[in-house]
């Protein structure tokens, strides 16, 4: 049997493009949570927001509170 070369070329530049997906997918799941953590302790440390530490994590505070 006997299968075309451009197909064959299809096929493998689709198999590559839904493997790279789907680890670029993973890897961003994997990162947003330290991405979020990471900027949140940047807007703390310059004081763009107000938060207190309690029992060992920031509490975000109002505008308002002290």
């Amino acid at each position: 049997m006997f299968i075309d070369p451009t197909l064959l070329n299809w096929i493998f530049i689709l198999a590559t493009s839904l493997c790279a997906f789907m680890i670029g997918r993973s890897w961003d799941k994997m990162n947003r949570e330290d991405i979020i953590e990471t900027t949140i302790q940047y807007l703390i440390d310059n004081n763009f927001i107000k938060a207190k530490k309690i029992n060992g994590e920031w509490e975000i505070l109002e505008l308002d509170e002290k």
